[in-house]
C-alpha cells in the first residue's frame, strides 16, 4: 500500500476506495473508475482533491477531509 501523502489516482486498485468526508457530515467512496469519469487525471495525487471536489449535500467545495481505504484493510477487524 502507496502511504496517502503519496497515493496518486492510478495506485487505486480494484476494489480500494477514495473516501471523501465532508463538514456536513456527508461520507462518499469513489472508485478510480469514477474520478476519472469526473476529468481527474491518473497521476493526480489523492491529496490534491479536496479543492476539486463539491459535496452534493451541501454543495461547498474544499470543505472534505480524502483518506484511502484499501481493498486490504476492510477485510481486518
Amino acid at each position: 500500500m502507496t502511504p496517502l501523502y503519496a497515493a496518486r489516482i492510478a495506485d487505486l486498485g480494484a476494489g480500494d476506495f477514495v473516501q471523501v468526508d465532508c463538514a456536513c457530515g456527508h461520507v462518499e467512496l469513489l472508485t478510480a473508475t469514477m474520478l476519472a469519469t469526473a476529468g481527474v487525471v491518473p497521476d493526480q495525487k489523492v491529496l490534491d482533491l479536496p479543492g476539486r471536489l463539491r459535496c452534493r449535500e451541501c454543495d461547498a467545495r474544499g470543505r472534505v477531509v480524502v483518506s484511502i481505504k484499501w481493498a486490504a484493510e476492510r477485510g481486518r477487524g
